[in-house]
C-alpha cells in the first residue's frame, strides 16, 4: 500500500501564474539580449566570440605559436566559460576564421575552414587546427595591464574578462549579425583605415556631424571585390539612423565575346547563381544564353564564364536581366544595434557608436596608464630600499647576523617599509656588488622620467588624446588595407519583358474545324497529316515565328490576338480557342473560327495572304 504524502503548502510561496510567466521570460529576453546575441560596443564581440579569443590567448595560441587542434580549444571554452554546445561554439570559431565572412579575420585556420560556396561545409573540430591572427592582438595586448573589470565563469572557479581592451572599433570593422528577442543586429564590416582616419577626426573636432565623418567612412566595406551600387545618400541616410539597407552586384567584364564574372557580392554563392541561370536556360526564359561554365580555381576564386548565343546580344541588357533575376545583385539590411557603455541595448548613429567607442578606448587608457603608474611607484620604493641597504650594508649585515628577528629591528633602525625590509632580506650575495648598485641607480632614474611622463599624461586631457591618437594612427599602419568593395552608383537593373525571353522559332499555326488550336515548329509540316479528334479535321493554318501573335476572326467578323509561344504544341490534339478568348455573345464558335495571320513586331505579314 503506497504510502501517502504529507504536503505543508502553508510555506510555500505563492505568486499568480501572470506575474511568474512574465518575469521568467523577462529574465530569459534579458539573457539572450546581453549574454548571447548582441555585441558590444567596446570590443565588438559576442559572449561566445569573447570567451574563445580569452581561452586561446590562454593556451598560448597568439599569431607566433604553433597551430594547436580546434577540439582543444572548443574543450576549454565550453569546459571553463561557456557551458553550451560544442557544435554551435565551434561553428562561432570557424565564422571566425573564414575570410570571406570576416573582414579582420581573428583566427588563423589550417584544414578545411569552409568555403564561399558553401560556408558550412567545413570539417569537424576534431580534422583542424587553429590559432590567433596578428589582428586578435589589437583586443588581446593589454588584457593584463588592469584595463578590463574580471567576472567569475559559470561554475566561480575561474575569472573572465567583462571585455576585452580592444585598440580598434572592432564593432564596426568586423560587424556581426544576431538575433535577440524582440530584436535583431545587422552591424556591415568598415575598412580599417577609413574608421580609425574617422574616429582620429572626431578626437580632433568633437563637433563634427556625421555628414563630415562619412568623408572619412565612405561606406562598409566586405571581404569581397564585389560593387556595393547604393546611392551615396541612402548610405548617408543609414549612418544617420542607424538602419537601412545596401545593395551588392557582382562585378563583370567581356572576354572574347562572353561574359566573365569575376567577384560576387557578399556572403553569395557561384554555384547557386549559376543554378538559377541554368534554370531560367531550361525554362526557355534565357534564349540568349547558350552554355556556362564555372572556371574558377585557387588562382581565380571567382570566374564564371556566360557564353552568349551571338556576337549581336547585347550584354549589358542580358546581365541587367540576369541583376534582377539572380543572386548577382543582393540587397543586405544594417540595423547598427549594439550594447552601449552603458550596458543597455540600442541602435546608434555612426557618429554615436564612434563616440561612445572613443570614451571606451580613453578609459582603457587612461586604466593602462595608473596601473603601470602603481607599478613604478611599488618599483621605485622597493629600489630606494635597496639604496638604503647599499648605504648600510656593514650595519644591515650585522643585525642580522645578531638578531633572531632582523625585519622589525632593519625596519625601526633604517625606517623601511615591510616591503623594503622583505626585500633587503631576500637579497643575493652577488647583489652586493658595486656594478649591481649603479643598476639600480640607473634604473630608478629611468623608472623616475616615466613616473613623470605618466602623471603628465594622466593630468592632462589634451596628451592623453593625443597618446590614444598616436596608438589608433599606429595600429591603422599596423593593420590597416585598402578597401575590398568599391563605391559605385549604378542604375537599376531591369529584367527583361517577356517578348524579349520568346525565342524567335519558325513555327506554323494549326486551327482545326472545331476550333482547337495548336502550334508546330517549322515550316515544312504537313497541317493535313496531323491527328485530329474523331470528327475533327483541319481547317486552316499559318506560318510565322514564336515571338509574333498569332490573329484570330470570329463569326461577328471581330479580331483576337494570342501569342504564338503560349499555344500548345502540336503533339496534342489542341486546346479550344475560345477557352483562351472571351468573344462576345452570341458569337458562333464551332467551324466559324479562323486563321487570319501572325503578324511579327513591325507589323508586316509574314503568310502571302492579306490580313484585314
Amino acid at each position: 500500500m503506497a504510502e501517502t504524502l504529507n504536503l505543508d503548502f502553508e510555506k510555500s510561496e505563492r505568486q499568480p501564474l501572470h506575474e511568474f510567466t512574465e518575469k521568467a521570460y523577462l529574465a530569459y529576453s534579458m539573457y539572450v539580449i546581453l549574454d548571447r546575441a548582441l555585441p558590444h560596443i567596446g570590443d565588438g564581440l559576442k559572449p561566445v566570440q569573447r570567451r574563445i579569443i580569452y581561452a586561446m590567448s590562454e593556451l598560448g595560441l597568439k599569431a607566433t605559436a604553433k597551430y594547436k587542434k580546434s577540439a582543444r580549444t572548443i574543450g576549454d571554452v565550453i569546459g571553463k566559460f561557456h557551458p553550451h554546445g560544442d557544435t554551435a561554439c565551434y561553428e562561432a570559431m570557424v565564422l571566425m576564421a573564414q575570410g570571406f565572412t570576416y573582414r579582420y579575420p581573428l583566427i588563423d585556420g589550417q584544414g578545411n575552414f569552409g568555403s564561399m560556396d558553401d560556408p558550412k561545409s567545413f570539417a569537424a573540430m576534431r580534422y583542424t587546427e587553429s590559432k590567433l591572427t596578428g589582428y586578435a592582438d589589437s583586443l588581446l595586448s593589454e588584457l593584463g595591464q588592469g584595463t578590463v573589470d574580471w567576472v567569475a565563469n559559470f561554475d566561480g572557479t575561474l575569472n573572465e574578462p567583462k571585455r576585452l581592451p580592444a585598440r580598434l572599433p572592432n564593432i564596426l570593422l568586423n560587424g556581426t549579425t544576431g538575433i535577440a528577442v524582440g530584436m535583431a543586429t545587422d552591424i556591415p564590416p568598415h575598412n580599417l583605415n577609413e574608421v580609425t582616419s574617422a574616429c582620429i577626426r572626431l578626437l580632433e573636432s568633437p563637433k563634427s556631424t556625421i555628414e563630415e565623418l562619412c568623408k572619412h567612412v565612405k561606406g562598409p566595406d566586405f571581404p569581397t571585390a564585389a560593387e556595393i551600387i547604393s546611392a551615396r545618400t541612402d548610405i548617408l541616410e543609414i549612418y544617420k539612423t542607424g538602419t537601412g539597407s545596401l545593395k551588392m552586384r557582382a562585378v563583370w567584364e567581356k572576354e572574347d565575346g562572353n561574359i566573365v564574372i569575376t567577384a560576387l557580392p557578399y556572403q553569395c554563392s557561384g554555384s547557386k547563381v549559376l543554378e538559377q541561370i541554368a534554370a531560367q536556360m531550361q525554362a526557355k526564359k534565357l534564349p540568349m544564353l547558350e552554355d556556362l561554365r564555372d572556371e574558377s580555381d585557387h588562382e581565380n576564386p571567382t570566374r564564371l564564364v556566360l557564353i552568349p548565343r551571338s556576337n549581336r546580344i547585347d550584354l549589358d541588357e542580358l546581365m541587367s536581366h540576369l541583376f534582377a533575376t539572380t543572386d548577382l545583385e543582393s540587397s543586405y539590411r544594417v540595423n547598427l544595434n549594439m550594447i552601449g557603455i552603458d550596458g543597455r541595448p540600442q541602435v546608434k548613429d555612426l557618429k554615436t557608436i564612434l563616440k561612445e567607442w572613443l570614451v571606451y578606448r580613453t578609459e582603457t587608457v587612461r586604466r593602462r596608464l595608473q596601473h603601470r603608474l602603481e607599478n613604478v611607484l611599488v618599483r621605485m620604493h622597493i629600489l630606494q630600499g635597496l639604496m638604503i641597504a647599499y648605504v648600510n650594508i656593514d650595519d644591515i649585515i650585522a643585525i642580522i647576523r645578531e638578531k633572531d628577528e632582523p625585519k622589525p629591528v632593519l625596519i625601526k633602525r633604517f625606517r623601511l617599509s615591510d616591503e623594503q625590509a622583505e626585500a633587503i632580506l631576500e637579497l643575493k650575495l652577488r647583489k652586493l656588488a658595486k656594478l649591481e648598485e649603479m643598476r639600480i641607480k640607473e634604473e630608478l632614474k629611468e623608472l623616475e622620467d616615466e613616473r613623470k611622463l605618466l602623471e603628465q599624461t594622466l593630468g592632462s586631457k589634451q596628451k592623453l588624446k593625443a597618446l590614444v591618437r598616436n596608438e589608433l594612427q599606429a595600429d591603422a599602419k599596423l593593420f590597416g588595407d585598402a578597401r575590398c568593395s568599391p563605391l559605385k552608383e549604378r542604375e537599376e537593373s531591369r529584367a527583361l519583358a517577356e517578348t524579349d525571353l520568346i525565342p524567335t522559332e519558325l513555327i506554323t499555326v494549326v486551327l482545326s474545324e472545331r476550333g482547337l488550336v495548336r502550334s508546330a515548329k517549322g515550316h515544312d509540316i504537313d497541317p493535313v497529316g496531323l491527328n485530329y479528334r474523331p470528327g475533327d479535321g483541319f481547317k486552316s493554318a499559318c506560318r510565322g515565328r514564336s515571338n509574333q501573335n498569332a490573329v484570330f476572326l470570329d463569326s461577328t467578323g471581330r479580331c483576337y490576338a494570342l501569342p504564338a509561344h503560349l499555344l500548345p504544341s502540336a503533339k496534342s490534339l489542341g486546346e479550344p480557342v475560345s477557352g483562351r478568348l472571351n468573344p462576345p455573345d452570341g458569337a458562333t464558335f464551332e467551324g466559324k473560327w479562323k486563321i487570319s495571320c501572325i503578324r511579327p513586331k513591325g507589323g508586316k505579314n509574314i503568310n502571302a495572304d492579306p490580313c484585314s
